[in-house]
């Protein structure tokens, strides 16, 4: 911490007229404030951040003297040491700003394996906070689980689905599996097909009778929401941008699908799913050949569901919560259950950064039966490149409170429209207005996009745009494939 850091946070707060989630101001005019313990514990469980003493935020954040500069360093040290768990190292910087006296104190981050640290006056689930932009909340008690489990390496998938026995598993994929472990690795082939199937992880017998583990089941179970009935995808088209639009005829959903299963066959479902809602552009190229392509890269979303379905929180605190994929009119979200894990951080995706993973013997799992992990390591760099690939826009990740969020956005650049519309030929207009050339040309952008957006785009009315679709329907310009209300346009 320096003095030059100090004074630009000062200056930062005085310009905008706020704190923010590593910097906080605070006043000690008269004394040591009577409660600092949940900045400190906040910012420690958390980034980190600066708390700076004589800074008064009720005043525009103006300077004001610290009653006594040495007592309140004894004051706030003594705090850190005694009355929070773990014990806090606070580095101390005082100086001198606009002839006031002031007491900087920065608060380091913990390692993870040390968090939370909380006021043990309140005890561990009362006394532990964490930084949300300016302000210090009390940490939930999944947030303090989460910590805990991955200091005590809890391993959630291979806990034992004890309503559940080993005849609901898939026999027959059972079988395969023996088969090919036994010829990958023939140290096992010397154990009983039981004892092979405990050391890997799918089963647990400790109590005398066998059953299922969370991974075994949801890797080679015949139905695993039987007895674990939220582990499913909700996938949902919105007909707007935001919950809560409504459509043309009332509807909240334009299409609503539970989606079950193991992880591989929830990746199947999920990925048709997003196929017959997204829509396709249509490419007509100069010797009229015709090539769809959705209007999201499915590499990307195959990664991004695979994610989630691998890597979300299995554990008996999130077993009421469900994967959900929403698909808006300009975007679609993916959001599971659990933040990033341990150590990982949003920087660190896609890079050469060793991750810390939380089921892994899902994972292995999947490694020896499936291709879902074929791009292990690899899946948010691809997600990023098959973005780029069309000219659209990174994918976003958000760590939120017991949730992690991926966003995959549909506007594309003015040179990306370019590239897809292209000029349309003479035999293509042939016999059309310019209007009708218009609405031809926003059809092979989009051939998804409806009435409404069609006038919104040329600003005009709706039944001018109805008039223009019938013109170009009735010259074989186009037709209509599927329904009204969830088919799209075809260019003849």
């Amino acid at each position: 911490m320096t003095k030059k850091e100090v004074m630009g946070a000062i200056k930062y707060m005085q310009k905008y007229q706020t704190e923010t989630d590593k910097i906080e101001a605070k006043t000690a005019e008269k004394g040591c404030p009577q409660k600092c313990y949940d900045t400190i514990s906040a910012f420690a469980n958390k980034d980190g951040g600066i708390i700076i003493f004589g800074i008064n935020e009720n005043n525009n954040f103006k300077e004001q003297d610290v009653y006594n500069v040495n007592d309140l360093q004894k004051q706030i040290t003594s705090l850190c040491t005694t009355s929070l768990e773990p014990k806090i190292r606070p580095e101390f910087l005082a100086l001198t700003y606009n002839g006031k006296k002031l007491l900087a104190v920065k608060i380091n981050e913990l390692p993870q394996k040390k968090k939370p640290c909380y006021y043990k006056n309140v005890g561990i689930h009362k006394g532990s906070y964490i930084r949300i932009g300016d302000s210090d909340e009390h940490m939930t008690d999944y947030e303090i689980y989460n910590l805990q489990s991955y200091t005590d390496d809890i391993k959630e998938d291979l806990r034992p689905i004890k309503r559940a026995e080993f005849e609901d598993l898939n026999q027959d994929k059972i079988q395969q599996y023996l088969e090919k472990i036994k010829d990958k690795k023939p140290n096992l082939s010397k154990f009983s097909d039981e004892k092979i199937l405990k050391l890997n992880g799918i089963i647990e017998n400790s109590t005398g009778k066998i059953h299922p583990t969370l991974a075994g089941m949801m890797v080679f179970g015949e139905y695993p929401q039987g007895y674990l009935p939220q582990l499913f995808i909700a996938c949902v088209v919105v007909p707007g941008r935001k919950l809560g639009d409504v459509g043309e005829l009332g509807q909240r959903f334009d299409d609503n699908e539970r989606v079950e299963g193991t992880i591989e066959e929830m990746l199947d479902k999920s990925l048709a799913f997003v196929r017959r809602n997204i829509g396709t552009m249509v490419i007509i190229d100069d010797d009229g050949k015709r090539t769809d392509i959705p209007h999201y890269p499915m590499k990307a979303l195959r990664e991004a569901i695979a994610n989630a379905l691998i890597h979300r929180d299995y554990s008996i605190n999130t077993e009421g919560s469900y994967i959900y994929l929403r698909i808006f009119d300009d975007r679609i979200e993916i959001l599971n259950p659990g933040g990033l894990y341990g150590n990982n951080r949003i920087e660190n995706l896609g890079t050469d950064n060793i991750l810390d993973v939380r089921n892994n013997t899902i994972i292995r799992l999947l490694e020896e039966t499936t291709d879902i992990v074929e791009n292990r390591h690899t899946g948010i760099a691809t997600m990023r490149d098959e973005m780029k690939k069309m000219n659209l826009p990174e994918p976003e990740f958000e760590n939120l409170r017991g949730t992690f969020k991926v966003t995959f956005r549909k506007e594309k650049s003015d040179e990306t429209v370019k590239n897809f519309t292209g000029n349309c030929t003479d035999n293509f207009t042939e016999n059309c207005t310019d209007r009708e050339i218009k609405v031809l040309e926003l059809l092979k952008v989009n051939p998804s996009i409806t009435q409404l957006e069609l006038a919104n785009e040329l600003k005009t009315s709706r039944r001018t745009i109805s008039t223009v679709l019938s013109k170009l329907k009735e010259k074989g310009k186009i037709e209509r494939v599927g329904s009204d209300r969830k088919g799209s346009w075809k260019i003849l």
